[in-house]
């Protein structure tokens, strides 16, 4: 049995999945602290900045994450337009997120400086976690976060001395806690990864060109999120914002369980998919109920478990509402139902057509401006709201870019509308050509969206 355990550690999956956990478990672990901490306020204005960061990251982890994992970086052209795209995300987010706490007064101005840095290595930090992945090394991924965690930690610890902690006693925390982060990412990379260079003709085009379309596809939560936090600010307040993102960081583990069993979901349909695409949707649908069912369980434990888990996630200044807990369970539920077809979908190389229609999720906004500007206590049901644009997205995705696929003759139409080599009669291969590199069959599980548990 010992062995038996030992073998499944040593799994590159198990490794990948743990990965994914200890990330999103730093994060919720820095956000329970600054729940307790800085009060409903506080924290719905920390939840817009560290929400903000996610954003930027995500765009970065799209256009580079995925473009380093499948493109030759071994190619010195590939290599100097990887490093050129980082440190232009890098420092355009670090210069927007120094702007935006200087010109609204929500930090000292050395406190939004260090905000700019702590987007900065944030981006990077990620970065080379994803050099990790794509070399391989899953393994190494805890000693990262955990690393990020223990030291911005610490730091809180001591800040906290003789007084209360303050809103930039976070960015400072979360500044050294990535920085320290990248270092022992860095240091675990094999030599000839490290991004040292050069940087002499980069092949930005070919970067970009591969990387827009899931650059996009990943910012479309995080903007969304995003959105709802300003919106939600904006018309109700901080203060009353604050339970709803109590509620978010309360419910994070459904999230963090789509996060996790998602990063099986490309390597499964990338084997299933050969088997035609009837098997494959099949797949997806079984995927889609387990998973939804899953993730339903573990909200209906966290909203039975609220009146003892709850007091103990933000003190004693505020309590976590039930609605938002649901509404959050909910929306994690929605959001796996739609990750097996949409993933199945970019197998298949259909991510443009997957992108426009997860383009529905906007819908989810409109019904979020309505619920805060008819009453008050609307903001209590936006995350329930939110549901609604994964849900249009998951169904459209199925019926109209999966379905049709299992009613074709032979499967001849290739994705994105190359007809080569579908001679065989109800099976849909995902293949490759020079002008379409296949980014999703040549990925490692583990390479997953980072998003916000």
């Amino acid at each position: 049995m010992i062995t038996g355990i030992v073998r499944l550690l040593r799994r590159r999956v198990t490794a990948a999945v743990l990965g994914q956990v200890t990330q999103a478990a730093a994060g919720v672990v820095l956000q329970v602290a600054a729940a307790r901490e800085l009060g409903a306020g506080g924290l719905a204005t920390f939840s817009v900045a560290y929400g903000a960061i996610v954003l930027a990251t995500a765009i970065c982890s799209g256009l580079v994450g995925d473009s380093l994992t499948v493109l030759s970086r071994t190619d010195p052209g590939i290599r100097a337009g990887l490093l050129v795209c980082t440190a232009g995300v890098v420092v355009v987010a670090g210069a927007c997120a120094t702007a935006v706490g200087v010109s609204t007064d929500a930090l000292p101005v050395w406190a939004s400086i260090v905000a700019g840095m702590a987007t900065g290595v944030f981006i990077i930090e990620d970065t080379l976690r994803r050099l990790l992945m794509a070399v391989g090394r899953f393994g190494r991924l805890p000693s990262v976060d955990l690393t990020s965690l223990a030291v911005a930690l610490g730091v809180l610890a001591v800040a906290s001395v003789g007084r209360d902690l303050a809103l930039s006693d976070f960015i400072v925390a979360l500044f050294l806690g990535q920085t320290a982060a990248s270092v022992v990412a860095w240091v675990q990379l094999p030599a000839p990864e490290r991004p040292r260079g050069p940087w002499r003709r980069p092949s930005i085009t070919a970067v970009v060109s591969f990387g827009t379309w899931r650059a996009a596809a990943q910012a479309i939560r995080p903007t969304l999120l995003t959105l709802v936090r300003l919106t939600s600010i904006a018309i109700v307040g901080a203060t009353a914002y604050g339970p709803v993102e109590a509620a978010r960081i309360y419910a994070a583990p459904t999230l963090i369980l789509v996060a996790g069993i998602g990063t099986f979901l490309l390597p499964h349909f990338v084997a299933t998919v050969p088997a035609g695409a009837a098997r494959a949707l099949r797949s997806a649908d079984r995927a889609a109920a387990l998973l939804g069912f899953a993730v339903a369980g573990v909200g209906a434990v966290a909203a039975l478990a609220l009146p003892l888990v709850g007091p103990w996630v933000v003190g004693e200044e505020y309590l976590v509402p039930l609605v938002p807990v649901v509404g959050w369970s909910a929306y994690a539920v929605a959001s796996a139902v739609l990750l097996p077809y949409a993933s199945l979908a970019s197998v298949l190389r259909r991510q443009r057509r997957v992108l426009a229609l997860r383009s529905l999720e906007v819908v989810s906004i409109g019904i979020v401006l309505l619920l805060l500007t008819a009453s008050g206590s609307g903001a209590q049901w936006a995350p329930l709201a939110l549901t609604t644009g994964p849900l249009l997205a998951a169904a459209a995705v199925r019926w109209t870019v999966l379905l049709p696929l299992t009613r074709s003759p032979a499967g001849r139409e290739r994705p994105d509308g190359d007809t080569r080599g579908q001679d065989i009669p109800g099976r849909v291969v995902a293949g490759t050509d020079a002008s379409h590199p296949a980014p999703l069959t040549t990925r490692r599980s583990g390479c997953g969206d980072r998003g916000e548990p």
